[in-house]
C-alpha cells in the first residue's frame, strides 16, 4: 500500500459487531448459511444490502455466499451517500478502508484512473458514509485480502453515470467483481413494503436500465442506492453478464418482528451465461 491514508470504521459496534471474533463469526454464519444459493464462478457484479447486519446480513449471506466461487481479486465497490449530494462519482483513491477485521488496500492505480472520470474531487462523503463500509467484513471474510475500489455516487442518476459504467466495464480485469449496495423501501408497513419491493425488482430484474431510470425518477422503484445499481445494471450488461438471479429478498419485520414499519432487502447476482 503506498498511501498511508486510512479510513476507520464508523458503524463497528452500531450496525455490526466491534469485536473481531464476534464479526467473523458472524459473517461466517450468514454466509454458511445462505450455502444453497449455489456459488457460481461466474459471477460479475452482486448487489447487497446496507443495514444493521441482524435486519440484513442474512440477505448479504446470500450474495456472497453466491459470488464466492469468483474468488475476485479486486473489488469495485458503488454505493449512494446518504449524507452529501453531488453529481458525479467520489472515488477513494488512496489508502485503505479499516474494519474490526483488518485493512483492505485501495487499488490506487485502478482507482485514480477510474477518478479521472469523476466529477467530484472530495474524499469527505466517504468518512461518515455506511453503504460501502458494511460490505467489508463480508469481503473480508468471502474473498481474503483484496484490493478495493471505493465509489460513492449522489443520489440522482444522470447519462454520466451510463458513460462511468462503460468505462468501468472497459477498465476491470475477468476476476474483477463489482458490489452495488442499496436496500429498498423504508419504513411501510410489510405488506406495503413487499408490494413496492416486488415492482422494484421486476423493474431491475427486465434488465431495462431505460424503464429501471424511468421508474425511479417517478418513485415507483424504490432503492436508496438506486444510481449504484441502475450503473451496475449498464456494467453488467456491458460485460454481456446477462444471467441476473434474485438470490434472497425479505424484510426487517423477519427478524425484529415489527411488521408496522420495515425495511426491505435484496440480493442479486449478475452473472456470464454458461
Amino acid at each position: 500500500m503506498k498511501s498511508q491514508t486510512i479510513r476507520r470504521p464508523v458503524m463497528a459496534g452500531r450496525f455490526y459487531a466491534d469485536e473481531p471474533r464476534l464479526l467473523r463469526e458472524d459473517v461466517e454464519q450468514h454466509i454458511r448459511d445462505a450455502g444453497e444459493s449455489g456459488p457460481s464462478a461466474r459471477v460479475a457484479c452482486i448487489i447487497a444490502p446496507h443495514a444493521w447486519y441482524p435486519f440484513s446480513g442474512a440477505t448479504a449471506g446470500h450474495a456472497y455466499a453466491h459470488a464466492a466461487a469468483s474468488k475476485p481479486k479486486r473489488v469495485i465497490l458503488l454505493g449512494c451517500s446518504h449524507h452529501y449530494e453531488f453529481s458525479g462519482a467520489c472515488v477513494a483513491t488512496q489508502g485503505a478502508f479499516e474494519t474490526p477485521l483488518g485493512t483492505l488496500a485501495i487499488d490506487e492505480a485502478f482507482a485514480t484512473e477510474l477518478h479521472g472520470e469523476a466529477e467530484q474531487q472530495d474524499f469527505a462523503p466517504h468518512i461518515p458514509e455506511h453503504s460501502l463500509e458494511v460490505h467489508l467484513p463480508f469481503i473480508h471474510v468471502a474473498f481474503g485480502d483484496v484490493e478495493i475500489v471505493p465509489v460513492l455516487f449522489g443520489s440522482r442518476y444522470s447519462a454520466w453515470h451510463g458513460a462511468f459504467a462503460r468505462k468501468l466495464a472497459a477498465m476491470v480485469d475477468p476476476t474483477d467483481l463489482v458490489v452495488a449496495s442499496t436496500d429498498l423501501s423504508h419504513f411501510h408497513t410489510d405488506a406495503k413494503a413487499r408490494a413496492k419491493d416486488q415492482q422494484s425488482l421486476e423493474y431491475l430484474m427486465a434488465k431495462d436500465t431505460d424503464t429501471l431510470i424511468e421508474a425511479s425518477e417517478e418513485g415507483r422503484c424504490t432503492m436508496c442506492g438506486i444510481t449504484a445499481v441502475i450503473t451496475a445494471g449498464i456494467y453488467a450488461l456491458e460485460r454481456e453478464a446477462l444471467d441476473w438471479r434474485l438470490l434472497d429478498y425479505r424484510t426487517s419485520a423477519e427478524a425484529s418482528g415489527d411488521f408496522s414499519r420495515v425495511v426491505g432487502y435484496a440480493a442479486v447476482s449478475m452473472e456470464k451465461a454458461q
